[in-house]
């Protein structure tokens, strides 16, 4: 079957941000994000963990031209990478 698809409402609820931010960060990062065929984005477990990371750099009060330069080819490049379990309980747990 492949991999879990999560369409934008949910990868925002799990990344615990706006679906208009997720869609921001894409645009001003330059993420190409699949779609299906109707158009509709849909994001998979490894393109939450980025925007996770994306999201504690912003934290850390990187703007968004650094993180670009930090991102290559939408992949974290120089700063290490949060825990892989944190990253798995942030996929795992329900978001209010």
């Amino acid at each position: 079957m492949g991999e879990k698809r999560y369409m934008i409402s949910d990868a925002a609820r799990k990344v615990d941000v706006e679906p208009h931010v997720l869609r921001y960060w894409e645009d001003e990062i330059g993420i190409e994000i699949p779609r299906n065929e109707m158009g509709h984005r849909y994001y998979t477990a490894k393109d939450i963990e980025r925007f996770v990371q994306i999201k504690n750099m912003k934290e850390r009060g990187l703007q968004l031209k650094a993180i670009k330069m930090i991102l290559k080819d939408g992949k974290l490049d120089v700063l290490p990478m949060e825990s892989p379990v944190e990253v798995e309980v942030a996929l795992e747990e329900p978001q209010h």
